[in-house]
């Protein structure tokens, strides 16, 4: 059975603070998003969702460099 990891409200603050600064100077996304968090069987997750209210796929519209910094923010948050 696998343990579940359940984020602190910091880790997920941090998670928001740190994918801002890393979008800080995209246009198409700057202001453009807001991020829900929810809990799976096995740990906590996120989803991005635009203004429109509808599931937002940041990926196309990230830069190589910001995609490189969201793949490490993504595999540490939680740590």
């Amino acid at each position: 059975m696998v343990a579940k990891t359940t984020a602190s409200a910091t880790q997920k603050e941090n998670f928001k603070t740190r994918f801002a600064e890393i979008i800080k100077n995209n246009k198409n996304l700057k202001d453009q998003y807001s991020i829900q968090f929810f809990e799976t069987a096995q740990k906590s997750n996120y989803a991005f969702t635009g203004r429109d209210g509808k599931s937002l796929n940041i990926l196309s519209s990230l830069t190589l460099e910001e995609t490189e910094k969201y793949k490490a923010l993504k595999s540490s948050w939680q740590n």
